[in-house]
């Protein structure tokens, strides 16, 4: 019976297509969670090296702070100082009727302080500037690793979804198989009748 050897031709066909077709979807499924994972572990080694500069630039940060918040503080307490040396000085100067000296005296301490002012002033800004540019970098860091995360799971379920999908796709290539087994085995008991 021809009929029944074309029909179970045709049938050996169509499952051999389907056995080529879920072993090239498997391939394919195989080699996306490849290089999902390599793109995963490209950004945990992208996430480390940000972490590890972060963590430097925090540290320059405190250093520059400390540094800047010292000088500020004792350039204050000098001009504190000698406010109070030349406020005295002219007032003992004023005391005894010495105008000419102790106003030479006064305008020289007036300068020095003025100048000490612009240098607190300096330290106080580059502080105001360490502190912003601080903020400024822990934002970035912190909005970076956020969209890591978010980036990491998406691509992580999509792994699992995937690997999921290799395993149904094998579970059906061991069930075509076994089919196209069978129906070899009943056409070769055919031929022999």
């Amino acid at each position: 019976s021809k009929a029944k050897q074309a029909d179970l031709t045709g049938k050996l066909d169509k499952t051999s297509a389907r056995i080529d077709q879920a072993t090239a979807n498997r391939a394919k499924l195989e080699e996306d969670i490849k290089t999902l994972q390599a793109e995963v572990a490209e950004m945990d080694q992208g996430e480390s090296d940000a972490t590890k500069l972060r963590q430097e630039e925090h540290a320059d940060y405190l250093k520059a702070s400390k540094d800047f918040k010292d000088s500020a503080a004792a350039v204050a307490k000098a001009i504190d100082v000698l406010s109070e040396y030349y406020n005295s000085a002219a007032f003992v100067q004023v005391a005894a009727r010495q105008p000419a000296l102790g106003g030479a005296k006064g305008d020289v301490g007036s300068t020095i302080v003025s100048v000490l002012e612009v240098a607190e002033s300096d330290f106080t800004s580059m502080l105001a500037e360490a502190e912003a540019d601080e903020s400024s970098a822990s934002t970035a860091y912190d909005k970076l690793t956020q969209e890591n995360a978010v980036t990491k799971a998406t691509k992580t379920g999509a792994v699992k979804a995937k690997s999921s999908e290799v395993k149904q796709l094998e579970v059906a290539l061991g069930n075509y198989k076994e089919n196209k087994a069978t129906k070899i085995g009943r056409a070769s008991c055919r031929e022999r009748v």
